[in-house]
């Protein structure tokens, strides 16, 4: 009682274009060590997704954070971006190590509502040639 568990932050990027802007947040969260591992990140993140908030990773995440987006992603679509000169790219909803390990790629994760050729619209989003010849569009 009367303590503070931890914050939840769902912050604009710099790095995204002005029509991108509106529909990406990215999130971080800081929790207090009693209250670390018991789900709280994972409840606002469904949370988040559930409203419709569509979010992007960090450049870097640390393990726990992988742990979490890839349990999220059983639930909503997870995809690769690259994020260069405020422009976003899809890159597929698989990459190689070295794609995933560059600076420059992202992981999306899709709120609900969502799907992905009508957030390549309102964002601006292209595609790679990679995806494209995927045919991971769908």
């Amino acid at each position: 009682p009367g303590r503070l568990a931890g914050y939840p932050a769902f912050n604009r990027l710099i790095e995204v274009g002005r029509r991108a802007d509106p529909y990406v947040r990215a999130p971080h969260s800081k929790y207090a060590a009693p209250y670390q591992g018991m789900g709280l990140a994972t409840a606002v993140y469904r949370w988040a997704l559930d409203a419709g908030l569509c979010i992007l990773s960090g450049a870097r995440q640390s393990v726990g954070a992988h742990r979490l987006w890839m349990g999220l992603a059983r639930d909503y679509a997870l995809g690769f971006v690259d994020l260069r000169c405020k422009q976003l790219t899809y890159l597929g909803p698989a990459v190689s190590e070295r794609v995933r390990d560059d600076l420059h790629t992202r992981m999306i994760l899709l709120g609900r509502g969502w799907r992905l050729d009508d957030y390549r619209r309102v964002t601006g989003m292209k595609v790679s040639q990679d995806a494209l010849s995927q045919q991971a569009l769908g």
